[in-house]
């Protein structure tokens, strides 16, 4: 029985939203989404989304970006008190 990654439904690389060669989408979801193992976990873009409930197009699976730097880079709304 192979476990999917739980974050399939809101991941824009799963739903073929990036603007990637197939061939790479193909092999991401391979390794990451479509494992026997849980490989998912290892993915940047499962972490980003646990983290802030969506994750930037720019973020692949295997992306050597760590959290802070790849918040640091989404443009937040200012907000205004």
């Amino acid at each position: 029985m192979s476990q999917q990654c739980p974050k399939i439904g809101s991941c824009n690389l799963f739903e073929g939203k990036l603007e990637i060669p197939e061939d790479s989408m193909i092999r991401y979801k391979c390794f990451y989404c479509l494992c026997e193992n849980t490989r998912w976990s290892n993915c940047k873009r499962f972490m980003v989304i646990n983290e802030i409930g969506y994750c930037p197009d720019f973020v692949m699976p295997n992306s050597l970006l760590s959290s802070e730097q790849i918040m640091s880079r989404i443009r937040w709304p200012k907000v205004s008190l």
